[in-house]
């Protein structure tokens, strides 16, 4: 859990950020569409872990903290048409924040967390009739921050998450026989607070924290009850944001690096399982955050709530999910002969290492993170001086190569 007392600063967060280079980058009229939008805040204070789901095309938050310790029973549904919040009636179970929750079949499902002690507790609620009903209790230990994951052919997979001590058991439960069942556990480190999501029928959980902030990443195999570990994530380990699918692919938004200290800006990337390989998606606005929820209507996600560098946030974003074929994003190039440094920049002044002596003539275009073409800058890979107006965020330098071709770079800026 975090440590609110404590607060963290970019300035720490550039200390320990790790370089990016990022591959040839090519940016069409669809990605150029792709930007983050404010949306109406949430009604009530600020909180983290709130618990999302979707039905009928709106989206819902229920619980969550408003600090370190204070559970809510609060319940609130947004509507994206009028981009407007109602407050529904409590919760009628056990306060709690650090729960999760998801869809399935036009119910929502929360369990798990903490309140007055640590919870095990499973609850359906109703759009239809606007009531909750608690299920069977899990079997297994209460805790905190596990993975719960919503499987399209109606299973509920818990697992790992923290209470005296972190785990990585393996529960399913059957939404229609009302029933738990016992798994294989998890072959990696045990963990908390892991990233997850479901393909179809098959979960997927990964990273998270235990001995250390973990970049692993994992299928579970529900016919014959067996795990198999994937490529690992190509950045650093990251713990405590939000994940969903869309489409046949998996998500993965925002949270804390492996340092668990703030990312500059909410990192977002995308996972196809058909080649098992990841590609970083436009940043959200601001610092990176601890414990947002997020809820996915229409094409677009939804990100809201968690603990930013500077307070407990009712802000929310949205961002339109085109398919990847619509959209060209950055992929990582693993062999780079340029390096931007230092990245993130606090100031204006950038070099570019080239051991290879391929950097061209012709001005160096600085993009935004959507593509778009933000300044030209005149002057040598030793000597790159950003725009003195330009605000902090994710941008490209595109850096011309003798070859006549243009090499892209992902940099951070501080402000």
């Amino acid at each position: 859990m975090k440590n609110f007392s404590v607060p963290r600063t970019a300035s720490l967060a550039a200390a320990v950020f790790a370089l990016t280079s990022i591959g040839p980058v090519v940016f069409d009229d669809a990605a150029q569409a792709q930007e983050w939008t404010a949306k109406a805040a949430m009604p009530g204070p600020g909180r983290h872990h709130p618990v999302n789901f979707v039905l009928d095309g709106k989206g819902y938050v229920v619980t969550g903290s408003t600090s370190s310790a204070n559970a809510t029973d609060d319940f609130y549904e947004y509507d994206p048409v009028t981009d407007a919040w109602t407050v529904l009636p409590d919760f009628p179970g056990p306060d709690r924040g650090y729960s999760y929750g998801g869809t399935y079949n036009g119910k929502g499902y929360l369990g798990f967390g903490l309140g007055s002690s640590y919870l095990r507790d499973l609850w359906e609620y109703d759009p239809n009739t606007q009531t909750w009903t608690e299920l069977a209790s899990c079997p297994g230990t209460a805790r905190v921050h596990p993975a719960f994951v919503i499987t399209d052919d109606g299973k509920i997979y818990v697992g790992m998450g923290n209470s005296s001590a972190n785990y990585r058991d393996w529960w399913v439960y059957d939404i229609d026989t009302d029933a738990w069942t016992a798994l294989a556990f998890l072959p990696g480190p045990a963990r908390h607070h892991p990233f997850y999501f479901n393909i179809g029928d098959i979960p997927y959980v990964g990273f998270g924290h235990g001995a250390s902030i973990y970049r692993d990443f994992y299928r579970y195999n529900p016919g014959d009850d067996t795990w198999t570990r994937m490529t690992d994530f190509p950045e650093q380990g990251r713990v405590a944001g939000q994940q969903f699918s869309h489409q046949g692919y998996g998500y993965v938004l925002s949270g804390d690096n492996q340092q668990h200290g703030f990312f500059p800006s909410g990192e977002f990337w995308r996972w196809d399982p058909s080649d098992d390989s990841w590609s970083e998606l436009t940043h959200h606005p601001g610092s990176s955050r601890w414990a947002p929820g997020s809820f996915v209507i229409d094409n677009v996600v939804y990100m809201m709530g968690g603990l930013s560098n500077v307070q407990l946030e009712t802000s929310m974003w949205s961002f339109p999910l085109l398919d990847p074929a619509d959209a060209d994003t950055p992929t990582l190039n693993l062999n780079p002969s340029f390096t931007v440094f230092p990245n993130p920049v606090l100031g204006r002044s950038l070099q570019v290492y080239d051991p290879n002596q391929d950097f061209g003539n012709g001005p160096i275009l600085l993009l935004s993170a959507s593509g778009r073409e933000v300044a030209r800058i005149d002057g040598t890979a030793q000597d790159i001086q950003l725009p003195s107006e330009l605000t902090a965020g994710q941008y490209f330098l595109s850096i011309p190569t003798k070859d006549g071709q243009m090499e892209t770079r992902s940099i951070t800026v501080l402000r």
